[in-house]
């Protein structure tokens, strides 16, 4: 235990500041917000809620002007034979063989399976800003561990040149003691550049480099067994929950193939306005307005095979779905069976662990004392330094390796999110467009430039992003400043 206390301690050690430390529910809510990946992600399902409205349009009235002007010329150039026609035509669909019904099943399947995939991109961001937190911590520990074992073997190699002077010891231990600094200081700077990077891939995932981090809170609630953990993925995984969706919409795609052969009816309405000039003796032959309404039909009888194929097209799309629903499941399975083995794998490791560093501290003093009286030879004094040092670096790696391993199982089980604890306004809701999307008849509602607004794709309560650079200038633009 005091050995924890005192990893726990270095990972959050370093040089004092005055700002207070960022806990892991900070870091993952900055994540949640801020994460590029996710926007784009919440992006793609805004454009899939927008194909509900087009595909609907299918069975929705469309009203179409036009305007046309001609005047015919001839030898004596005069104004003579001048038509103008302006008209407004009214179509309504009444039948359509089911295709847009069909349709509007398959886009509601396909936005499904998009907000399942958001929803397995949000657990991974969460598993991947706490594999993020705990390198960061795991790696600063390192740093100062390796760091201390710097200043130890200084101390030892001070002593042992000491003790050479005065005739105690030889040149050869000497040589060993200082072999084992330069290797410590090379482990230093090997340590430091694991934390390097993993400063850099906090900043990926997050947005920002690390300041001082808390220690890693207790872990959420986990299964109690591995066939609990499986059972609750397969029933719950967004990526097996959005393959199933895939496969719908394909269903549903295959109905709309097929219904092609049943044709369409549209009511048609015609209002227009005529006038034709004629010659000196009738000014105006037509002049006036005009009704027409009808009914338009129309049925496929012979496509040269384009109805059958795509008809086959839609079914071989819908097999691909149904098999990649059992490899997702074959994925899942595997995902979160090894989650948990590296799991139990890490808390039996550490057990270990903890048992060997209480007993590499015991050894490692009683060399040291040994040494003083002739009994041991400073090689062995550098072994059990070494020796102490492999189980405290393991012991900080296996930590990282627990936390790290039952968020991944959290991943796999589609509950990596659920367990983040962000705030109420933090969580980005997709309701929000769908519901002003879904059935609205506005023709003229756009959203605002994406480059001049892009909050909309972050949670409410997320600072806003930093404005993007325009695009890159035309070869003209260049040719023209040069």
């Amino acid at each position: 235990m005091r050995c924890r206390f005192a990893i726990a301690a270095l990972a959050v050690a370093g040089i004092a500041q005055p700002v207070a430390a960022e806990s892991l529910p900070e870091v993952l809510a900055a994540a949640y917000a801020t994460n590029p990946e996710l926007a784009a992600a919440r992006a793609a399902v805004r454009r899939l809620d927008d194909q509900l409205p087009i595909v609907r349009s299918g069975m929705r009235p469309s009203v179409n002007g036009s305007i046309n002007f001609s005047q015919e010329l001839d030898e004596n150039l005069d104004d003579f034979g001048r038509r103008t026609t302006a008209g407004v035509r009214i179509t309504q669909p009444v039948w359509a063989g089911g295709r847009v019904q069909a349709g509007i099943r398959a886009v509601d399947a396909q936005i499904g399976a998009a907000r399942e995939r958001l929803r397995a991109l949000e657990n991974r961001i969460i598993a991947d800003a706490v594999q993020a937190y705990a390198d960061v911590l795991a790696t600063r520990a390192e740093v100062e561990l390796n760091r201390n074992q710097v200043r130890v073997l200084e101390r030892q190699l001070q002593a042992s040149t000491d003790r050479f002077e005065v005739g105690d010891l030889t040149r050869t231990d000497v040589a060993q003691s200082q072999a084992r600094l330069e290797g410590a200081r090379a482990n230093l700077v090997v340590a430091e550049g694991n934390a390097r990077r993993a400063e850099e891939a906090f900043r990926r995932v997050v947005g920002r480099l690390p300041g001082r981090l808390d220690p890693l809170p207790e872990l959420p609630p986990l299964p109690a067994s591995v066939e609990e953990a499986r059972d609750i993925a397969l029933a719950n995984s967004p990526d097996l929950l959005a393959a199933r969706y895939d496969e719908k919409a394909a269903d549903e795609q295959v109905t709309v193939a097929k219904r092609e052969r049943f044709g369409e009816a549209n009511v048609n309405s015609t209002f227009a306005y005529q006038a034709i000039r004629g010659g000196p003796l009738a000014p105006f032959l037509i002049d006036g307005l005009t009704a027409t309404i009808g009914v338009n039909m129309s049925i496929p009888i012979f496509t040269s095979g384009l109805v059958a194929a795509r008809v086959r097209q839609a079914q071989a799309a819908q097999s691909e779905a149904l098999e990649r629903i059992e490899g997702t499941a074959r994925a899942v399975t595997e995902a979160t069976i090894n989650a948990w083995t590296v799991l139990k794998a890490a808390e039996s490791f550490i057990r270990s662990t903890r048992v060997a560093i209480d007993a590499n501290e015991l050894a490692a003093e009683g060399v040291r004392q040994e040494n003083l009286v002739g009994n041991r030879d400073i090689l062995d004094v550098l072994n059990a330094e070494q020796e102490l040092l492999s189980s405290r670096v393991a012991l900080v790696r296996a930590e990282r390796d627990r936390y790290v391993a039952a968020y991944r199982l959290l991943q796999a089980m589609g509950m990596a999110l659920a367990r983040a604890d962000l705030p109420p306004d933090g969580r980005h809701d997709p309701d929000r467009h769908f519901r002003r999307v879904d059935r609205t008849w506005r023709e003229f509602r756009a959203d605002p430039d994406p480059r001049e607004s892009r909050q909309r794709d972050r949670p409410p309560a997320a600072p806003a992003p930093e404005p993007l650079p325009g695009p890159p200038p035309s070869i003209r633009d260049r040719e023209r400043a040069e």
